[in-house]
């Protein structure tokens, strides 16, 4: 680990005939303490994450730190200077698909692998931070922990920090993992190697979202409080409720979307979300909700492939103390 101070770095990542780096920020405190990991920018059109971790590490004081923190400021660079989304040009591969990565594969699975060989080693915990992406709307914010995957241990960990993080909805992810090979995503893989992990998602429509940005910054310090890292103290989040039985509606051919409702609104079964017309704007499919609940994400740009997600939709409930 480095020495106190506060470092910024470039991590070289290297494939046949391409390269990049991974920029992060090192703050080491004058005691030592948990290591927290913060990645922002796996997709590179997710702005308010990014520039969350970049104000969270300039306002970093390694003086009144202790412990560790590390945050890979942009992931997934190539994506993020070809404004992307999902996928990055060096590769066409969604870096949220390839971990824990590949040492002699392309580009993508090259970075996948040093974050996984490199920096969750180091880690005693990993913030994998989110927002919908540059062609998504998504309301409301939350933090989702692995319910169902990795040791008991992990699993506890795990969910204190997705309440501790203070966001007013939290998802209880319900996949098993089953082997370390199934973990794909970045918060998975880290949960796989016995660390625990969050996913953190806040803002959307390709642009910085300033209310997400505050929201990112002050879970990042609610964090290190948790962690007992900083002496900074919050206030208990209240009203806190769980997001559960997801259900997302997808495209079945390519075409053009028109969506009538807001990401955040409370929908009913049946009704209509939107729809997709033909290249002559034709409707050719009508997304109606699966359900009663809150439409949590939907597309907002036109363009949509066969295939892709169009509306997520969930129930919530009150947060019980002890729910899963």
């Amino acid at each position: 680990m480095a020495e106190p101070g506060k470092h910024h770095i470039a991590i070289p990542v290297e494939s046949s005939d391409q390269h990049t780096i991974l920029p992060v920020t090192v703050v080491t405190g004058l005691q030592p303490g948990p290591v927290l990991l913060v990645i922002a920018g796996i997709h590179g059109s997710e702005y308010a994450p990014i520039v969350a971790g970049q104000r969270f590490g300039m306002a970093l004081d390694f003086r009144t730190l202790t412990g560790t923190v590390m945050i890979v400021h942009m992931a997934n660079l190539p994506a993020y200077l070809g404004r992307t989304v999902y996928t990055s040009p060096a590769d066409g591969l969604n870096l949220n698909r390839e971990f824990p990565g590949n040492a002699q594969g392309s580009l993508s699975q090259r970075i996948a692998y040093t974050l996984t060989s490199k920096l969750y080693p180091l880690a005693d915990a990993v913030l994998d931070v989110h927002s919908g992406d540059g062609n998504e709307d998504l309301r409301p914010y939350w933090t989702g922990y692995y319910a169902r995957a990795g040791s008991a241990d992990v699993i506890k960990r795990s969910k204190s920090l997705a309440f501790a993080f203070g966001m007013q909805h939290v998802v209880p992810f319900g996949w098993e993992l089953g082997k370390s090979a199934n973990a794909i995503w970045a918060g998975s893989a880290a949960v796989a190697m016995g660390i625990p992990s969050i996913d953190v998602e806040a803002g959307g429509s390709g642009v910085v979202d300033a209310q997400a940005v505050k929201v990112l910054t002050e879970g990042f310090n609610r964090t290190l409080s948790h962690l007992g890292m900083i002496r900074q103290r919050f206030p208990s989040p209240t009203g806190q409720r769980i997001i559960f039985d997801r259900q997302s509606v997808k495209s079945p051919l390519s075409g053009s979307w028109v969506s009538l409702k807001a990401a955040g609104e409370t929908v009913m079964a049946g009704e209509l979300l939107g729809y997709v017309t033909d290249w002559h704007g034709r409707t050719v499919f009508e997304a109606r909700s699966p359900k009663d609940g809150l439409l949590m994400l939907r597309l907002s740009a036109p363009p949509v492939s066969q295939g892709e997600t169009l509306v997520v939709v969930g129930s919530t409930k009150s947060h019980a103390g002890d729910a899963p």
